[in-house]
């Protein structure tokens, strides 16, 4: 899972990339911003989690619980911004005061329906896993 974590992370950095060159490129740059920095953003807690994989008190279930609701969020988020940045949704940073309506409304609360508590989850077990001392297991020397 940590080598996973490290993959998926370093495959949203590239994807933000390319997020940036759409800023560039296509209609909606506030929109493709917001995506190319939620990607980096994404990437960079991915890296970090998964490099602190090892160092999590938790249990195989509570792991496992944690992995994929980090990857479902962290999917979610980007198909949200993406789809975002194609239709022009309005937002609190980009329209303020503008409230989104119509379909693209529906699927992107949608969306957040499944982004918020997988997203909470992943991050609630991480916290909760770096709780007390270190597992047995992973104890390093100095010598290490």
């Amino acid at each position: 899972m940590k080598r996973q974590l490290l993959r998926h992370g370093f495959l949203f950095l590239f994807i933000a990339l390319w997020l940036g060159l759409a800023t560039a490129t296509l209609s909606h740059p506030e929109k493709w911003l917001a995506g190319h920095v939620t990607a980096l953003l994404t990437g960079l807690v991915l890296v970090v989690i998964g490099l602190a994989w090892t160092e999590l008190t938790l249990t195989a279930r509570q792991r496992s619980i944690a992995f994929w609701c980090g990857l479902i969020s962290a999917y979610t988020g980007l198909v949200a911004n993406i789809f975002t940045a194609l239709v022009d949704l309005p937002g609190p940073a980009s329209n303020p005061g503008v409230n989104p309506t119509g379909v693209p409304a529906v699927i992107f609360f949608a969306l957040l329906a499944i982004l918020i508590p997988t997203i909470l989850t992943s991050f609630g077990l991480v916290l909760y896993g770096t709780r007390g001392e270190r597992p047995a297991d992973t104890a390093h020397t100095f010598a290490d």
